[in-house]
């Protein structure tokens, strides 16, 4: 799509191990931002596009 950032699979992005950061509008609203952070083995910030070896596929969920 034009204007969005394609993020490889194995990313940190797509972990199971990364939060990502949001900020909050004045009207309530929440955006995701391009950041957050990693908790494996330890809190490390890190961007979504960025590679790690401790790289674990999300668990999806089937509601």
């Amino acid at each position: 799509m034009k204007g969005w950032k394609e993020v490889p699979e194995e990313c940190c992005g797509t972990c199971e191990h990364f939060h990502r950061h949001y900020v909050r509008s004045d009207r309530g609203r929440y955006s995701p931002l391009w950041c957050g952070h990693c908790t494996h083995p330890r809190v490390k910030n890190r961007l979504v596009e960025e590679h790690c070896p401790h790289w674990t596929a999300k668990e999806t969920q089937n509601d």
